[in-house]
């Protein structure tokens, strides 16, 4: 078994990239990312800060998401992701792990949320593979009961450290 420290170690970094988003209702859009995971090892757990910009031409425009967090392992293996988001939501996800090949797959499941009494049930799956992230967000809410993918995207492990 992968020692959770060595997890922690696997997803450290600056990622940039860009993604797609859509769901009922809204019209698909493209957004910049900027994910700083960064190891706070007094604690051994990562702080999490994801920012998003809407994507027009190329370039980033107006701030679209704001995200911070903490993500710790648990000694049987799985991680716990604790966030909040502009917008006021809070979540709790758990994650489980799977390494593949080289790369590795952390599965998220929302179990605890506030704030947001539109959600019905949310998920996310992480897949990095060296120098590359991708994700994906799912969820459902009270409007679209379907359980449907929202967002999607490829980061990849930038030398720059931003803050």
């Amino acid at each position: 078994m992968t020692h959770p420290s060595d997890i922690l170690n696997r997803l450290t970094g600056c990622w940039i990239g860009s993604g797609l988003g859509s769901y009922p209702g809204i019209e698909p859009f493209r957004y910049a990312e900027r994910l700083l995971i960064s190891h706070e090892a007094d604690w051994n757990m990562l702080h999490v800060l994801q920012r998003t910009w809407l994507e027009k031409d190329g370039s980033a425009g107006r701030a679209l998401h704001l995200e911070s967090g903490i993500v710790h392992a648990r000694d049987e293996g799985t991680l716990v992701y604790s966030c909040g988001q502009d917008n006021g939501r809070t979540e709790v996800m758990v994650g489980t792990i799977t390494l593949e090949g080289g790369g590795m797959r952390i599965d998220w499941v929302t179990t605890e949320h506030a704030n947001d009494s539109r959600l019905l049930r949310m998920g996310r799956t992480w897949m990095i593979d060296g120098a590359s992230l991708r994700y994906e967000a799912h969820l459902s809410t009270v409007r679209t009961p379907e359980y449907r993918k929202h967002l999607e995207a490829n980061l990849q492990r930038s030398a720059a450290v931003v803050a």
